[in-house]
């Protein structure tokens, strides 16, 4: 076999005979030997293929101080000692054998080691959800219900994305949420999935009047179109938390702070639900607190939980909600202690909103908590318990005014803004046949006419037609 120190030094095999040179066994060392004393610690193999580390030392080009390879130092039979005398004449270094030895390549540059792939962002998930509730880590979750609102939400590392039905009061303009309907639903759903479309938790909220018929399965139907259609990771419902643990429905009734039993059902019926959905594939988010799709039975946005009975049957619905496979649950509008001692009762993770900062994570609605309504002479009704982050309507107000400013005074586009330009033939061209005028079209009857139509037009707009009969 050919040695190593041969096939490196770009020499025919006889080269190093016995005859001529030194033996195999006896150049390896050598060189081993000088590359100690030259700060090698070992004597790589240059010879293992393309892309291999070798040493500078080891290549025909590797010159002595007298202008003499190594290599042929060796082969004129140099001793040991004579040659771990010679002065350091080569720098030590490594880099990348050539892919090719050809001699167009002899004076490029080693090719830069390419840099690692950027890490996938993990998606968050209802296991990972539960984790960070298990490590005391604080989950945060915002509402989205387009496209950008989406972007913005994933860029800022949210973990969970809520395609909330307050989507009805604070897109469409609706005073509650009951309006909006699956389809409508399901539409913003599928632009949110497109603005996040990996890495946080999507949640869609189930629109009042689509899961809460005795018919179990009307509500699995539904939820499968939120997760197909939509792209939703889960889906969220509202539960009634006025029941006791037989079933039995309770009103409050605010004016005497009285309870009154009305009916068999309410809250088992909704965990029914969820198991069915649960036990379906889907994925559910529960809802207890303030529900704002039961206003019409709550008697309006009210705060909940505010007597011991009360808060008491929040506890025993949100253990409900966990036997029935809910892998979180929002607790809306409900006293800081009651909401802490949910958290404490459960194992799930708990969303607060106007509950205090005992709970596994918090969830704000994105316009309000950026202030998207926000006004120079006033403000739109902002929920007691939301901190603005920024007060971006006073931007946008500002930004409009000030376009409409420019348009109106000839400022805006200007030329900065007009960028496209013909090229000089092609502009005196244009003159040309602008000049001429368009071929087989007739010239019209007279500015004039136009003039006389504008001015009469108001006249027109309410109820005088005289003209109509004319214009037919």
């Amino acid at each position: 076999m050919l040695s190593t120190v041969a096939r490196c030094s770009g020499r025919r095999p006889g080269i190093l005979s016995a005859a001529a040179s030194p033996s195999r066994t006896v150049a390896r060392p050598l060189l081993r030997s000088y590359a100690g004393r030259n700060g090698f610690s070992t004597l790589p193999n240059p010879c293992s293929g393309n892309g291999a580390r070798y040493c500078s030392y080891h290549h025909p080009s590797a010159f002595m101080h007298d202008g003499s390879s190594l290599m042929g130092a060796i082969n004129r039979g140099t001793s040991t000692s004579q040659l771990l005398q010679m002065p350091r004449a080569i720098q030590p270094r490594l880099s990348t054998r050539p892919s090719s030895t050809s001699s167009s390549d002899a004076g490029a540059q080693p090719p830069q080691p390419t840099p690692p792939p950027k890490k996938k962002p993990r998606k968050v998930t209802t296991v990972s959800l539960a984790a960070k509730r298990r490590r005391g880590e604080k989950i945060t979750m915002v509402t989205a219900y387009d496209y950008p609102s989406a972007v913005h939400v994933d860029r800022a590392g949210i973990d969970v994305v809520l395609v909330g039905d307050s989507c009805a009061m604070v897109e469409l303009g609706f005073e509650t949420t009951q309006p909006i309907t699956l389809d409508q639903m399901i539409h913003h759903c599928q632009a949110v999935k497109r603005g996040a479309p990996t890495r946080p938790l999507l949640v869609g909220d189930m629109p009042f009047g689509s899961y809460e018929y005795e018919d179990t399965d009307v509500a699995l139907r539904n939820a499968y179109r939120m997760v197909k259609e939509g792209g939703m990771d889960a889906v969220k419902f509202e539960v009634c938390v006025l029941s006791d643990t037989n079933g039995t429905v309770f009103i409050w009734l605010h004016e005497t702070d009285m309870v009154l039993a009305i009916a068999k059902g309410g809250s088992e019926s909704r965990a029914k639900i969820v198991r069915h959905v649960v036990d379906g594939g889907v994925a559910v988010l529960g809802h207890i607190g303030l529900l704002p799709q039961s206003i019409s039975v709550i008697g309006g946005f009210r705060a909940q939980g505010r007597t011991a009975a009360r808060a008491r049957s929040l506890i025993d619905e949100a253990l409900r909600l966990q036997d029935a496979g809910a892998f979180a649950i929002v607790l809306e509008c409900i006293p800081a202690n009651v909401a802490s001692a949910i958290t404490d009762a459960v194992e799930i993770p708990t969303i607060g909103i106007g509950a205090g900062g005992g709970t596994s994570g918090q969830v704000l609605v994105f316009h309000d908590l950026l202030g998207m309504l926000s006004h120079p002479h006033h403000d739109e009704f902002v929920p007691k318990f939301c901190k603005k982050y920024a007060r971006v309507g006073l931007h946008i107000n500002d930004g409009l005014a000030q376009f409409k400013r420019e348009v109106e005074e000839g400022a805006f586009p200007g030329e900065e803004y007009s960028p496209y330009k013909m090229n000089e033939d092609e502009e005196a061209l244009f003159g040309e046949l602008t000049l001429k005028g368009s071929p087989g079209r007739r010239e019209s009857e007279g500015v004039g006419a136009a003039a006389e139509t504008d001015a009469s037009e108001q006249l027109n707009l309410y109820g005088n037609h005289s003209g109509d009969e004319d214009a037919k």
